[in-house]
């Protein structure tokens, strides 16, 4: 367990070190410096909302934070159920150690066929621990994902509505006037 937040701490210091996100693929454009036109009616929690992106150091973090996806879209009660969630697997890993079975015998001891006798109980604590942590993780990062795009998506619809108004105007000849239902988009 030492070297495995060794190594996590070295990678997140080395990460760091090189580029400012952890990331597969180059951005087109530097969303710190691109101010894009907001409408008046926005609230600062919808601009937050609107311009969130989950990355590759969004996913790391989740590893290690429980919850960090749900907490960062605004989901605060979501992210404190994966939290919880998320502890009692740890909480399950401290009880296997102190019963004098560790984690790691139950599991490889006993998927090898070597005459080791676990008892039922700790193998559903030490594969149910498994399931809530991984668990856990994989329901904050994909549905963390859904749920951000589902929120920014009723953001664009939202204000997009707005900009396409229908009108009554009149079209102007030299010699007459003629009305005109028009459909105007303002860029």
């Amino acid at each position: 367990m030492r070297r495995l937040i060794i190594i996590l701490s070295l990678i997140l210091w080395t990460g760091n070190l090189r580029a400012q996100d952890l990331d597969i693929y180059k951005h087109q454009k530097n969303s710190n410096f691109d101010i894009p036109a907001i409408p008046k009616e926005m609230t600062y929690e919808e601009f937050k909302i609107l311009s969130t992106d989950l990355r590759m150091q969004d996913m790391v973090i989740a590893a290690i934070l429980p919850g960090h996806v749900h907490f960062k879209i605004g989901e605060k009660k979501t992210g404190y159920y994966i939290l919880g969630t998320r502890s009692l697997g740890y909480l399950s890993w401290i009880y296997l150690s102190l019963s004098d079975e560790s984690l790691t015998e139950i599991i490889f001891l006993d998927n090898t066929g070597l005459e080791y006798n676990v008892p039922t109980s700790d193998l559903i604590i030490a594969y149910g621990s498994l399931a809530l942590i991984i668990g856990s993780y994989l329901y904050d990062w994909i549905h963390g994902k859904y749920l951000l795009d589902e929120k920014q998506n009723h953001i664009r619809y939202k204000y997009a509505r707005k900009k396409m108004q229908v009108g009554f105007n009149i079209i102007q000849n030299r010699h007459k006037n003629y009305p005109a239902l028009a459909l105007t988009y303002k860029f």
